[in-house]
């Protein structure tokens, strides 16, 4: 049973205020240890190339068409014309296809052309 005051107590004694003894054969050895991990730190990132990373070309359909119109200097509207005309030419076709077969479906004497 501890009161707070015995807790506070050991909690600010001058044990943690002292440093460990490096000079111990224990900490000693660990203190290599901790030197060579660090000397492989250290020359991974001396190793690690310097500066921005090159430059990667687009590869791919959408890739060279966002590079194209997207990226930097170069975006524009222009996606947007061809937004609308894709689904422009899409709706066209559909409307094409299902007017064809409804128009076939019609005797020829209702569609009102000359029977021949």
């Amino acid at each position: 049973q501890h009161t707070m005051s015995t807790i506070l107590r050991r909690a600010y004694t001058t044990k943690a205020l002292i440093p460990p003894n490096l000079a111990a054969s224990r900490a000693a050895g660990g203190a290599k240890k901790d030197a060579a991990r660090m000397g492989e730190l250290v020359s991974f990132y001396k190793n690690l190339p310097k500066g921005s990373a090159p430059q990667v070309k687009p590869s791919g359909l959408v890739g060279r068409y966002k590079a194209k119109y997207f990226d930097g200097e170069n975006s524009s509207a222009t996606p947007v014309v061809h937004a609308i005309l894709l689904i422009g030419g899409i709706s066209y076709a559909i409307d094409y296809h299902f007017h064809l077969s409804t128009y076939h479906e019609i005797a020829p004497q209702e569609r009102g052309t000359p029977l021949n």
